[in-house]
């Protein structure tokens, strides 16, 4: 079983994120972004963030959003 990962404000990230979710788990607003939901999609059409789709939304699973940090840090 994986070790639970917290957000800054101390809950757990869930398995399955919104877009929302994934937004304050990166931390975007914070880091400045002016529009959160268009660097994901960037990153999404490049293929370094893996979503899925349920319900016509975008939803993005734990490992995934771990997956591309440590993409965007082997880059680095």
């Amino acid at each position: 079983m994986d070790t639970p990962v917290f957000m800054g404000d101390g809950s757990v990230v869930p398995e399955l994120m919104t877009e929302d979710e994934l937004i304050r788990f990166l931390r975007l607003r914070e880091l400045g972004c002016k529009n959160p939901s268009n660097t994901l999609r960037y990153y999404r059409s490049r293929g370094v963030l893996r979503a899925c789709r349920i319900g016509g939304r975008n939803a993005y699973t734990r490992r995934a959003a771990l997956n591309f940090l440590e993409k965007l840090t082997e880059k680095s």
